[in-house]
């Protein structure tokens, strides 16, 4: 398929400067004869404005606003969001100031001062001044020699030489213009900028989504350790009434030791949440862009005052596809890859470099004749005879079939994933409705109806131990039916791009 050049020129006049304002762009299909002679008057009237010193501009190009995965932050827009993030040095604070941080303030705290969120602003920033770069014009040339000059022997007009002469030269490449090569270049550096936007976007939601699920397990681990501290006093409790029951010769001394072995495991757990706990505040202070072990204090409950229906799978698969900021990079790179081939294409056209001169000639020692001044117009085309750039072609052509496959393989994985995360959370909210909200307490009523039965000699030992053991399930069963619903509600919206599920 054969590319040409659409080409139209605006000419407008101030009182001292005329502007030539340019619009070229690409189309595949074959030029008419009109369109061709029509395409070469334009250029001689382009080649003779620039040769008279007219002014020429090009259209500016826009930068391309950055979407943003929205979240329960409050975000108005992904300006706001970058400039925020763009700033030199995390929030911080002292160690001994505790900062407590609702679920919004967690997200708008970590969109602020994530180093990894300022650093995908810089790749957007890097991918603009790529568009700077490509439309900017070639600069022209300047040259200057001496030849023709005495050697060996002086000349004179007896024993004429040279004669020697100043050569002083300006020259300045027309072809990015004539056949669109800038223009392509633009084009392609815009469809970068597309790419890198989106993929800000993907480090935003990526961010957002681990922020939130680093917050839900503070919340869990939180419950946790207040179970297993719970679960140690009672069972210290449950020693002492053993210890008065030995000592007035009701039980044997081997029901204390047994106490004692529940206690040792029981002090264990608690250290071993106060260790989990402490790796979930870690694992939330990264997402913040924390450096210090600042304490952080939680305002949340992973108490569920109404469940969300969830939704159907068909129905949410088109929503994803239209807001994951992965999946939209994906189709932003197919296009950065047509117009790379655009760019490779028009970039095979030959260079072409008018060039101006002026020449002084010092004869009047060397010849006898007066010093002449003279100038010479020329241009330099090069002959793509060998290289028209087909290995840049075919790899750019190359690289659209690899984005088309990536983009194929990525809509796999996103199906999966949506999957997935709908079955995750029809499971929690299925676990959620069925659970008995009185369970938690019956547990709780009959540990402490056995273990003061147990103190008036009514209940073995064993029995207070197996209610204390249900009792402790029934409470992790219920912190980890609670935690499975915010994690899946959240990892769904995350998979989804946007907050359905509120």
């Amino acid at each position: 398929m054969d590319h040409y050049l659409v080409f139209t020129v605006d000419m407008k006049t101030t009182k001292n400067t005329t502007t030539l304002a340019w619009h070229n762009d690409f189309c595949s299909r074959q030029p008419s004869k009109r369109a061709q002679k029509h395409f070469a008057l334009r250029t001689m009237l382009f080649a003779a404005l620039t040769m008279s010193g007219l002014e020429c501009i090009a259209e500016d190009t826009k930068a391309v606003p950055l979407p943003l995965f929205v979240n329960d932050a409050d975000q108005s827009t992904s300006e706001s969001v970058a400039s925020r993030a763009s700033k030199n040095s995390p929030v911080e604070s002292t160690p001994d100031e505790a900062h407590e941080l609702s679920l919004n303030a967690a997200i708008q705290l970590a969109l602020e001062a994530d180093p990894q969120i300022r650093a995908g602003v810089e790749a957007v920033r890097q991918a603009e001044a790529d568009v700077v770069t490509a439309d900017l014009p070639p600069n022209p040339s300047l040259s200057t020699s001496g030849s023709l000059m005495p050697l060996n022997r002086p000349f004179t007009v007896d024993r004429q030489g040279g004669p020697p002469q100043f050569d002083i030269g300006m020259s300045f490449p027309v072809d990015w213009f004539l056949f669109g090569k800038r223009a392509a270049a633009v084009m392609a550096a815009e469809k970068g900028v597309d790419v890198a936007a989106a993929d800000f976007s993907e480090l935003v939601r990526q961010r957002i989504a681990g922020t939130i699920a680093a917050f839900y397990d503070v919340l869990e681990a939180q419950s946790a350790l207040a179970l297993a501290r719970e679960d140690f006093s009672n069972l210290s409790e449950v020693e002492k009434i053993t210890a008065n029951r030995v000592e007035l010769g009701g039980v044997g001394t081997v029901e204390l030791d047994r106490v004692r072995l529940s206690i040792f495991s029981s002090r264990r757990e608690v250290r071993a949440r106060e260790v989990a706990l402490e790796g979930a505040f870690s694992r939330l202070r990264s997402f913040l862009g924390y450096t210090q072990a600042v304490p952080l204090k939680i305002d949340g409950s992973l108490d569920v005052p109404s469940p969300i229906t969830p939704l159907d799978s068909l129905a949410i698969f088109a929503i994803a596809e239209d807001n994951r900021p992965d999946i939209q990079a994906l189709k932003h790179q197919i296009t950065q890859a047509e117009a790379n081939i655009e760019l490779a294409e028009v970039s095979a056209y030959p260079a072409i470099t008018p060039k101006v001169g002026y020449t002084r000639q010092f004869q009047e020692k060397a010849i006898g004749y007066p010093d002449a001044n003279s100038w010479g117009i020329g241009v330099d085309v090069t002959v793509p005879l060998f290289d028209r750039n087909q290995g840049n072609i075919a790899k750019a052509r190359s690289a659209k079939v690899q984005s088309e496959l990536n983009l194929s393989a990525q809509l796999v994985n996103l199906r999966a994933e949506i999957d997935q995360a709908i079955k995750a959370y029809e499971s929690a909210y299925q676990v959620l409705i069925s659970d008995d909200p009185g369970q938690l307490e019956a547990a709780r009523n009959v540990r402490d109806k056995i273990r003061t039965a147990y103190e008036l000699g009514g209940k073995t030992l064993m029995e207070v131990l197996d209610a204390q053991r249900t009792y402790r399930e029934t409470y992790r069963l219920h912190i980890a039916g609670r935690s499975n619903y915010w994690h899946s509600l959240y990892a769904l919206n995350a998979a989804l791009g946007k907050q359905v599920l509120k």
